[in-house]
């Protein structure tokens, strides 16, 4: 009797680990799932941790194959909810075409239970025009969500914004895009504030603790209204990113209490006011860096020479909030400050304050700091003599920096 050929075996780690190289080629790991049934939980795992709803069809598909193999119910780690505009509106606004979205219900359920989903995205549609039905069974998700992303969704008033947002006690990242509403709450008080309104509301909404490391807040949303629900929560405003362009010139205090709730928490800080701050706001400092002693990025955008709002009449000088937040850093881990111009040419560039600039940032305890002028020049060609007479420019004007500190000026 003939001796039957022995072949070695691979560790099982070792299959893994191949398999998980090929986590973003669904077409092998669909190859590999058919030929071991003991790569399948690995597999199924790659293909479906993220999912991708964006019509009726794709609920009715995900759902049966739920219905088939539940298994799959508990690979889901980050959930994507999409629907599109139909058209435009007799008020010129967009139409959302957003009633499929109650078809995911029953994978919103099925997925909830496990509690493994921890980042959901949701764009372009109307929470509150959603089944009651739908939006309970969100709830669920919504418990063990981490990274929060919302892109031109709508609710019916600022009320259900914050009640949605209250909704995720484990929320740590939070991206808010478009986001609006059709009416402004009625205010409980006359402050109108979202800390009023959440003190109105029952315990269970306010009782867990937010855990918010990273905001993103873009124009076209009421940057305020999320500001304020965050600093209704003092026992954990542990920010570690901030990234907002605001709009609200009359209301800047709410940014500067943000700054000062976040504290030694952050480390990196993106700001733009394409409106320009008022006069008051810089008079009493109203956006202050000085609270902030463990910042390690600081970027300031949208800085445009060619706006009216670039300067307030109490300064000869471009940007003035800009200098002034220079002179409050106190941070000694500081490395990295970004400038994002937009000049048509170099001589836009000689209203700022670079005496100050330059003085601010070549303090002893910034040595070593690498300072960043990304500059929108237009139609400037790379190499042309617009481009040279801007970074000549910048360069002539930072002469204290340029003995401690790296300077990089790039024209875009």
């Amino acid at each position: 009797m003939s001796a039957v050929a022995s072949y070695p075996i691979l560790p099982a780690e070792l299959f893994d680990e191949t398999l998980d190289h090929l986590w973003d080629d669904p077409q092998a790991l669909r190859a590999c799932s058919l030929a071991c049934r003991s790569w399948t939980p690995t597999t199924r795992l790659h293909l479906f941790r993220t999912v991708r709803l964006t019509s009726e069809a794709s609920c009715t598909q995900l759902s049966s194959l739920i219905s088939s193999t539940p298994a799959i119910s508990r690979c889901v780690r980050k959930l994507t909810i999409s629907a599109q505009y139909s058209g435009v509106g007799a008020d010129d606004r967009a139409m959302e075409d957003d009633s499929w979205v109650n078809a995911s219900a029953e994978i919103a359920r099925a997925v909830g239970v496990h509690g493994r989903v921890n980042t959901l995205a949701l764009s372009r549609l109307r929470w509150g025009s959603l089944a009651q039905d739908t939006r309970d069974a969100y709830e669920a998700v919504f418990k063990s969500v981490k990274t929060l992303l919302l892109f031109e969704v709508r609710f019916h008033a600022s009320a259900d914004v914050l009640q949605f947002l209250s909704a995720f006690p484990n929320l740590e990242e939070l991206y808010f895009h478009a986001v609006s509403w059709d009416h402004e709450s009625p205010a409980p008080t006359p402050s109108d504030s979202a800390s009023d309104w959440l003190s109105t509301q029952p315990q269970s909404i306010t009782a867990d603790k937010m855990h918010l490391t990273y905001l993103f807040l873009d124009p076209r949303s009421s940057p305020t209204l999320v500001t304020e629900w965050i600093l209704s929560h003092p026992s954990e405003q542990k920010l570690r990113t901030i990234q907002l362009c605001w709009r609200e010139i009359d209301n800047t205090k709410s940014i500067g209490d943000l700054l000062k709730a976040s504290g030694s928490s952050l480390e990196r800080l993106q700001v733009e006011f394409p409106s320009g701050i008022a006069e008051e706001a810089v008079l009493h400092n109203h956006v202050s860096l000085v609270h902030n002693t463990s910042l390690r990025s600081l970027s300031f955008g949208g800085l445009d020479v060619t706006v009216d709002t670039s300067r307030t009449f109490l300064s000869n000088y471009l940007f003035p909030w800009v200098t002034l937040m220079l002179s409050d850093l106190q941070s000694p881990f500081l490395r990295d400050i970004t400038f994002e111009l937009e000049t048509p040419d170099a001589a836009g560039l000689q209203v700022l304050d670079w005496a100050r600039i330059d003085a601010e940032l070549s303090k002893r305890e910034f040595a070593g700091l690498t300072l960043r002028f990304y500059v929108n020049c237009g139609s400037c060609t790379r190499g042309s003599k617009t481009e040279e007479a801007i970074r000549a420019e910048i360069t002539t004007r930072l002469p204290g920096f340029e003995n401690r500190g790296t300077l990089r000026v790039s024209c875009i």
